[in-house]
């Protein structure tokens, strides 16, 4: 069976209704060499978005999907925290957005290693977050 992966693990498609595909937990859209870039207390993140999933939760939906990527804030830590808190799952990101949001290591980077880094995210985990990319 073909299932999406969340931050509360993979989800079958009997135990999904509603998906919204486009929203942010968290994003900041300051480059990512600015100071506080990036930068948040899971608590503030929580308590900002959890009355927000509620209500998308009281109108039917059933996950989200998190749009911001590696150079616009990307959080993963910090949407599995608000997944967590509010039991409701989130699909991840990896990947990247556009100038000028993309990091100069992935300039540096070549194909190989930028394939390597989004499979290991894929397929494990997103550095240190304890999160797999679900798309």
């Amino acid at each position: 069976m073909t299932q999406l992966i969340t931050t509360l693990g993979p989800k079958n498609a009997d135990e999904l209704g509603m998906i919204l595909p486009h929203e942010h937990v968290f994003v900041d859209l300051r480059t990512w060499d600015q100071p506080g870039y990036a930068q948040a207390d899971p608590a503030d993140v929580i308590e900002l978005m959890g009355p927000e999933i509620a209500k998308a939760r009281a109108a039917g939906v059933t996950a989200i999907v998190e749009c911001s990527t590696v150079g616009v804030g990307r959080r993963a830590d910090l949407d599995r925290a608000v997944s967590e808190a509010a039991n409701f799952p989130i699909v991840v990101p990896t990947g990247l957005y556009r100038e000028p949001w993309i990091p100069d290591w992935v300039h540096a980077a070549g194909e190989e290693e930028l394939r390597e880094w989004m499979t290991g995210e894929l397929l494990g985990e997103i550095k240190e977050s304890g999160v797999q990319a679900g798309w």
